[in-house]
């Protein structure tokens, strides 16, 4: 069994969860989950990875993310306003991931550039991205 969950999408408290994941929804898993066009690893998601799941809304990050996490997520949660003109603005973290996310070419999805996880949750607090996936390790 894994000490910690493996990998998580990050959204803000009032970022509308249900759109992100049918946005998500929208890439073939081919393209999602894939990483190797892009000369990198595990880019925005784990190349391991098969398929994205929704957790029911019960699921907050508490329960998923357990106690170890709650205070490093807590940020995440303060009340933030909707992302303007309905526009998901996902942020990445390499500049391989970025051209990946760029690639995907969803009208809806803007990808942002952040030099660490650390910055991409700043981005959130600030209100300039929405979402980002992480390891479980990695929050």
């Amino acid at each position: 069994l894994l000490k910690e969950p493996r990998h998580a999408v990050i959204s803000r408290k009032d970022a509308d969860s249900e759109e992100i994941y049918k946005v998500l929804k929208l890439i073939p898993d081919s393209d999602l989950f894939s990483s190797a066009a892009f000369g990198g690893k595990d880019l925005m998601f784990s190349d391991a990875a098969t398929e994205l799941i929704e957790l029911p809304k019960i699921t907050d990050s508490f329960l998923y993310l357990r106690e170890d996490y709650h205070e490093a997520m807590h940020a995440l949660k303060a009340g933030n306003p909707p992302a303007p003109d309905g526009k998901i603005e996902w942020c990445t973290i390499s500049h391989a991931e970025q051209q990946k996310c760029d690639s995907l070419q969803i009208p809806r999805m803007e990808c942002r550039r952040a030099s660490s996880v650390d910055e991409c949750i700043q981005k959130i607090m600030r209100k300039e991205a929405d979402a980002l996936a992480v390891d479980g390790g990695q929050v």
